[in-house]
Order: C-alpha cells, then structure tokens, then sequence
C-alpha cells in the first residue's frame, strides 16, 4: 500500500492518479482522515478526460493509516518535515520506505537524520497543480517527476498512472536545478500575478535571472553538478529569462503554456495565511553562499521583501519594475 502523508495539491494530485489506475492508495491525514477527500476525487491530466476517483475507492485515514504502508509519499511543507518524520518514526513499519516529492533544500536531511539514509528517496516534481474545487486537482503546467534510483518500481507504477515520471542518478543536481526555477515562487507572492501572466512581464524575469545566476555561482562552487529537467536547461536559465519579451515567447513557450489560474505555492501560501517556504528555497542559497563566499545580493533583497509580505499578511502586488528599484535600493 502507498501512503500519501500531505494530500494538499501535489499529494492530492499524485496519489489520485495511482488510485485511478488502481493502485492501493491511503491518504493519511496527521489529525484525521482528509476530509477534503471525502467526497472522492476529480483528477484532470493534460491532454485527458478527466478521471474520476469515488472515495470508497481509496484508503482515508488519521495517523494510525501509516501502520500498513509500504511506501510512503511525503508531500507536506518543508516547514512540517519534522513532524511528519516523527509521525512516520511512530506509527509507520520500520522497513516503509519514504520518498520525499517536497520543494527546495534539506528536507531529505532531516528525514535521514531521523529515519535513516537507508529508507529515504530523494524526489522532485516538476509540474505545478491548482485545485479549482475541494477534491479537485488539475496539473497546471508541463514537468516530470523524478526520484533516485531505488524508487525504479514506484516510477513504473506512475508512469502506469499516467505520471511522467523516471529515476536520475544525481538527484542533488536536479534538486538544485528544480530551486533555480522555485527562485520564482517569491517573485509570484510579491507580483500577485497569475503565473502565465507573471512571466510575461520582462522586468520580473530579470529578477528571476539575477537569483538563478547567484544560484548557478553558489553550485559551481559547491560542486553540484546541475541538471535538465524536462525542457529547462538551468545554465541557460539566465540568458533566457533576460530576452525580450516577443523572443521569450518563442524560446520558452513551454513555460508560459501554463494554466490561467495557476500560482506559485508560495504565492498561494501568502494567501492563505501560511507560512513561507523561504528558509528551504532562496534561503538555502543565501546560507549556501556565506558558506562558500559567494555574494547573493538579489536573493537576500527578495528574502527581506518577501518576508515582510508575510508579516504584512498580503501580497504588495508590486510591478517588475518597482521590484527592481526596490530591490536595487537593498542590495
């Protein structure tokens, strides 16, 4: 059985498409059984009719679901990885394996320091998902997942599903690769932008630029060895998202092929009146960088904008070009 621990967007959507091609799936909620789910689910790949789960279909459960897992897909905030690898400590069998489908830097860390190296599978999903109704989850943009090796057999049943999906020996390069384009996920909290209409507007693009060239500069002096994922070759990334606009359009139109309503997380964090992801993605850089001596001065600008959007509770709806004088007068 596959225990999904998180079923917000990625697990929602992830978990439902194996439940559809019939594979046992439990969604695991940490207080209860996920009562957005108890009305079944409504899952819309791209490109497909839609795909209906009746929630008799699948497993609902609070903690105590995780006693039957074999698999267990963790897709909850980085800020709850703690947590989540104590609850698996507890109630999951101790031979469970644990892949992380989570954003940014250092929760496979944690998850190995508190389960062991030996159970956990680096993962990185590489598409977007927005839910237009409870139950209801739609991929919104183009991507792939991808996880270490040891997961060959759960990327079979994916791709089964229906999932891109495949295995890469050097997930630590796609994990940095998949950051430099979660450098984004600010810039959307700040813009209050749909995403398609986000990136078309040059001036954030060559925000984003600037933090994936600081990115870029921190893994080479690390020693990361960056990765494609999917179309996005993250060493062009810059020269790419500096280009006009009307050239942009062409190169990069797999980007901007993106669903009207689709937001970053953090952007739909900021709504909500969550907490943000920053200390896992720009922060990682940020630190990474005072660790190898390498400047991040736009990373540290959008940092300090970005998190005094979370004190205020709501997004400045700034344009690109007021971040960039912002963001030059911090630097």
């Amino acid at each position: 059985m596959i225990a999904v621990l998180g079923s917000g967007l990625i697990g929602g959507y992830v978990g439902g498409m194996l439940a559809s091609s019939g594979v046992e799936v439990t969604f695991i909620g940490r207080s209860g059984p996920p009562k957005a789910l108890t009305g079944g689910m409504t899952l819309m790949p791209p490109g497909e009719a839609e795909r209906h789960v009746d929630a008799a279909d699948v497993g609902l459960a609070g903690p105590e679901g995780l006693s039957g897992a074999r698999t267990i897909l963790l897709c909850t905030k980085s800020a709850d990885t703690a947590g989540a690898a104590d609850l698996i400590a507890a109630r999951a069998p101790e031979d469970a394996v644990v892949v992380s489908l989570q954003n940014g830097l250092g929760n496979v860390e944690t998850l190995c320091a508190r389960l062991g190296a030996a159970r956990v599978v680096p993962g990185m999903v590489g598409f977007n998902v927005v839910s237009p109704a409870p139950g209801h989850f739609r991929q919104a943009t183009e991507g792939e997942i991808l996880m270490a090796p040891q997961a060959r057999r759960l990327a079979e049943q994916m791709e089964g599903a229906g999932l891109p999906a495949g295995v890469h020996p050097n997930m630590e390069g796609v994990q940095w690769s998949k950051l430099i384009l979660n450098l984004n996920n600010p810039l959307n909290a700040l813009s209050g932008l749909p995403l398609r209409d986000h990136l078309q507007d040059r001036d954030w693009r060559c925000i984003s630029a600037d933090c994936a060239a600081e990115t870029i500069a921190v893994a080479r002096k690390k020693g990361v060895r960056l990765e494609r994922i999917g179309k996005v070759q993250p060493r062009i990334a810059p020269f790419v998202l500096r280009l006009p606009t009307p050239i942009f359009r062409v190169l990069a139109g797999a980007m901007l092929r993106v669903d009207p309503e689709a937001r970053t997380s953090m952007a739909a964090d900021l709504v909500a009146g969550k907490p943000s992801e920053l200390p896992w993605l720009n922060s990682k850089v940020a630190e990474a960088g005072r660790e190898t001596g390498v400047p991040t001065p736009t990373i540290d600008a959008v940092i300090a904008l970005t998190d005094a959007a979370f004190v205020e509770g709501r997004s400045p709806r700034l344009t690109g070009a007021e971040a960039r004088r912002r963001i030059a007068a911090l630097r």
